[in-house]
C-alpha cells in the first residue's frame, strides 16, 4: 500500500507542476494577445503595400478609402465582441485576439486581391 500511495502523491505533484507550468496570469494573456496584435497587423501592412504596389492610380485610390473603412469597422466590431467583459482585467485580451483575427482575415483578402490571375475580370487593377 505505501508504494502505491508515494505513486499517487508523485503524480499528484507532477500534475500540480505541469499546470503551474502552464498556468499564467491575466497581465501575461493580455500581454500575448497585444503581440499576436501587433505580428498581425505587420504582415497587414505588409500585404497592404504590396497590393497597392500592383494597382492602377485609380485603384490605389478605392482601396485607400475601403482600408481605412475597414480599419473602422474592424475596431467598432471587436469593441462590440468584447463589450461582455468591458471594464474587466480579460478585456484588453479579448479585444486584441479579435482584433488580430479580423486582421489576420484582412491580410488573406488582400492577398487574394494581389494574386489576380491575368484575365480575371473580378479583380481590381
Amino acid at each position: 500500500m505505501k508504494p502505491m500511495i508515494t505513486l499517487s502523491i508523485a503524480l499528484g505533484l507532477a500534475v500540480t507542476a505541469a499546470s503551474s507550468a502552464s498556468a499564467q496570469s491575466q497581465a501575461t494573456m493580455n500581454a500575448n494577445a497585444a503581440q499576436e496584435l501587433q505580428r498581425a497587423d505587420r504582415a497587414l501592412n505588409s500585404q497592404y503595400t504590396t497590393t497597392m504596389g500592383r494597382l492602377s492610380p485609380a485603384s490605389r485610390t478605392l482601396l485607400r478609402t475601403a482600408q481605412r473603412t475597414w480599419i473602422s469597422f474592424r475596431d467598432q466590431q471587436c469593441r462590440f465582441e468584447a463589450s461582455g467583459v468591458q471594464g474587466g482585467s480579460a478585456y484588453p485580451m479579448v479585444h486584441s485576439t479579435c482584433l488580430a483575427r479580423l486582421t489576420t482575415e484582412r491580410t488573406r483578402q488582400l492577398r487574394t486581391l494581389s494574386q489576380c490571375q491575368e484575365g480575371d475580370l473580378s479583380c481590381p487593377r
